[in-house]
C-alpha cells in the first residue's frame, strides 16, 4: 500500500482506537471492545504492521508513526475530525459577536454574523458526526 492510498474504514478504525489507548493492545482486546471479529482485526493489524504505523511489541501493538490523515487530527491521544474543529471555529466567531450584541447596540450585521456562524458551526459539527458514525468505537 502506497503512502497515497487510503487505510479501509476498519483499519483506521483500529488505528484510532490504539492512538487513544496509547497502544500496548492485543487482538482479543481490540476485536472485543471494537466489537469485530478476531480474525478481522488480526488481518488488519498486520496489513497496519507492514504499511509501518505500527508494530508488534511485547505487551501488544504499539504505535509507531503518528496518523496523518486528511479528515483527522491527533492531539494527545485524542482523534478529532478536522470538521468538528471548524465547527469549534464558527461557534467560537457566533459566542464572541453574541457578547459584543450584549455590550453595543445590535445591528442587523451583526445578527446576521451570529445566524451564519451558528448555522456553519452546526453544519460542520452533523457532517463530521455523519463521518465518524462510520468508524466510531
Amino acid at each position: 500500500m502506497s503512502e497515497h492510498e487510503e487505510l479501509t474504514d476498519t483499519q483506521l478504525r483500529i488505528l484510532m482506537y490504539l492512538i487513544s489507548r496509547d497502544g500496548r493492545c492485543g487482538v482479543r482486546e481490540i476485536a472485543r471492545d471494537l466489537k469485530l471479529p478476531v480474525s478481522t482485526v488480526h488481518y488488519n493489524l498486520k496489513r497496519l504492521e507492514e504499511i509501518g504505523f505500527i508494530e508488534r511489541g511485547v505487551d501488544g501493538y504499539i504505535i509507531k508513526r503518528g496518523l496523518k490523515h486528511e479528515r483527522y487530527i491527533v492531539i494527545r491521544r485524542r482523534v478529532f475530525h478536522r470538521l468538528f474543529i471548524y465547527s469549534l471555529f464558527f461557534a467560537g466567531v457566533a459566542s464572541g459577536n453574541i457578547i459584543l450584541l450584549i455590550l453595543h447596540e445590535p445591528t442587523i450585521e451583526r445578527i446576521m454574523l451570529i445566524i451564519i456562524s451558528l448555522i456553519a458551526s452546526l453544519l460542520f459539527l452533523y457532517e463530521a458526526y455523519k463521518d465518524l458514525k462510520k468508524i466510531r468505537f
